[in-house]
């Protein structure tokens, strides 16, 4: 330890030593020795860096450029420490002169690239770029927005998809123990003209992986958005490409090395018409100065289970690819639009008609297409909502909708009072054409993140709720449009019902997903009656022999005609 502190102690005296007589011994010999030994050092350092973060080489990418600001420095010490620590004092100021000028030249140079770019990017010169990133066009909601029924809805956001996925795979033990459901990705896709969830397992540790690299992982996620099943789709071989990979089937490390100069934005899981999962690399250029304008130009299609990849431009990508365009890309590119559509000085000093997304966005699956959906709002703030944007993330080709109404975090809040004594929450809204009326759907959810009910809530009139606890959207949606009708917003009729009288010859009870419905059978009648007990309370103390008074939907089926909420009465 002495020898150690003294041989510390002797080369900071040599230092000290050196600068104070100021004079350098030259060794020509050995300086071109240093300065090789340097390169060379810093070469292994840079490539085991460049294997641990590969940043793209492109001169439009900010990575690129701090690293190689870190390479020079990482020269620069090199050649100190060598020529410190070496025999002698040894051309200690050799190494500080040409460490700082070799390096420092460098240095200077990146930087001034990144003050240069961020200067020639800023808003303040390039603000009519930064507002026609994207194209927006006038939509007509009722025209553009198609009233679909409840088979093409996602009923689950996010957070109901990871619950359930992470339950289905506790369900099997062959793989509970080894693996984890990546909860990073979840993306959602239309698949077959169903809206899905999808994602990826990873390995537990890095033990597991050591354990199962060879053949991959076993399979990925997948959950129904509309009937709320989770399945665990085993594949024909392993997934071998993803981010929970550690060497070169690393997902970010294999796509940058194939295409090292290509710049990533994001990267979302997702399965052709076969069920094959495909990574999907969103890949962007700085269409703006150096650094400013992203955007989409590129997409790589990467096969997990093979890792073959093919590149390609957007127009070119197939239908099956649902999220070429990320989504906070979309709202990124409106806000710059919204913001300065009139010029840099209006965004801050008058503000004429500047306008932004509001907090949140959901999907919409229309044509076998997957649009973002987001509300637009002054840039105020307040509660209100100015119109709409629909933004299909495989073309993006993008709509605004002027429609006036309640924000999405009011919609809520509605919704949430009217179901008040469930103490459920609601999910982000979707925006949906119900009898040519904007109207908010919301899934209303209980703190174990699961559906309990719907709730609907007209755009224009936030006071106007419907609500029903009840996993069955089309109750929700027979109140919703009872109301539309009684407040005179749509000149269509409400559902046609029916009305019949009888004696209760049988009735019968079953809980289906947590909720109790009943079924009443009526002297000389065919059909049962299917009776909500969240809806219609007074059927759990009817009895075979009372006499009843049954309104129901003419449209419903036979064997499902769902009576309208307190339509129901004893004689």
């Amino acid at each position: 330890m002495e020898r150690t502190r003294d041989g510390v102690f002797s080369a900071f005296g040599k230092i000290k030593e050196v600068f104070a007589k100021d004079y350098v011994e030259v060794y020509p010999q050995k300086k071109g020795k240093k300065i090789a030994i340097s390169i060379i050092i810093t070469l292994v350092i840079t490539a085991i860096r460049y294997y641990v973060s590969h940043p793209p080489i492109n001169i439009k990418s900010q990575q690129f450029w701090t690293f190689l600001i870190v390479t020079a420095i990482i020269y620069a010490v090199v050649l100190f420490v060598l020529c410190v620590f070496g025999r002698r004092t040894e051309n200690v100021k050799f190494a500080v002169k040409h460490g700082v000028k070799t390096s420092g030249v460098v240095i200077a140079v990146c930087v001034l690239a990144l003050v240069v770019g961020f200067i020639i990017s800023s808003t303040f010169f390039n603000a009519k770029k930064y507002a026609d990133l994207i194209g927006i066009d006038e939509g007509n909601f009722t025209e553009d927005i198609e009233d679909i029924g409840f088979d093409e809805i996602p009923m689950l956001d996010y957070d109901s998809a990871v619950k359930l996925g992470n339950a289905k795979l506790g369900e099997l033990s062959d793989m509970v123990s080894q693996f984890e459901v990546d909860e990073t990705y979840y993306t959602q896709i239309n698949y077959k003209g169903t809206p899905y969830r999808i994602t990826v397992l990873r390995y537990g540790d890095v033990f597991k992986w050591f354990k199962h690299t060879s053949e991959g992982l076993p399979a990925y996620v997948s959950i129904n958005m509309v009937t709320q099943e989770a399945q665990v789709v085993r594949t024909e071989t392993g997934i071998k490409y993803s981010e929970s990979e550690y060497f070169n089937h690393k997902l970010s490390r294999y796509v940058q090395f194939h295409y090292p100069t290509k710049m990533i934005y994001s990267y979302n899981i997702e399965i052709d018409d076969e069920g094959i999962p495909y990574w999907i690399a969103s890949c962007y250029d700085n269409t703006i100065g150096l650094f400013g304008g992203k955007d989409i130009k590129e997409v790589i299609m990467l096969n997990a289970l093979t890792g073959e990849s093919e590149i390609m431009p957007l127009d070119q990508v197939p239908n099956w690819v649902d999220r070429a365009i990320p989504a906070d890309l979309i709202v990124e590119q409106y806000n710059y639009h919204g913001t300065y559509a009139y010029g840099f000085w209006n965004s801050l000093i008058g503000q004429k008609d500047v306008k932004n997304t509001t907090d949140g966005y959901n999907y919409i699956a229309q044509n076998d297409d997957v649009y973002m959906y987001t509300g637009v709002t002054s840039v105020n703030g307040d509660t209100g909502n100015i119109g709409f944007l629909l933004s299909n993330q495989r073309t993006k080709q993008t709509k605004f909708y002027a429609l006036s109404g309640a924000i999405e975090s009011v919609a809520m809040g509605s919704a949430e009072g009217e179901a008040q004594n469930y103490k459920y929450t609601a999910t982000f809204p979707l925006l949906l054409n119900v009898n040519g009326q904007p109207t908010y759907f919301m899934a209303m959810k209980d703190t174990s993140e699961l559906v309990k009910g719907y709730a609907m809530v007209n755009v224009k009139q936030y006071q106007i709720v419907s609500f029903a606890n009840n996993t069955d959207p089309e109750v929700c949606k027979s109140k919703y449009v009872a109301l539309l009708s009684n407040k005179k917003l749509t000149e269509d009729k409400p559902v046609a019902t029916t009305q019949v009288e009888g004696v209760i010859e049988d009735i019968r009870s079953a809980v289906i997903e947590g909720n109790t419905y009943y079924y009443i059978k009526l002297k000389e009648a065919e059909n049962y009656f299917k009776l909500s007990a969240a809806e219609n309370d007074i059927a759990a103390i009817m009895k075979a022999g009372d006499s009843v008074i049954i309104k129901y939907d003419e449209q419903a089926d036979l064997k499902e005609r769902i009576v309208i909420s307190n339509a129901i009465a004893y004689k």
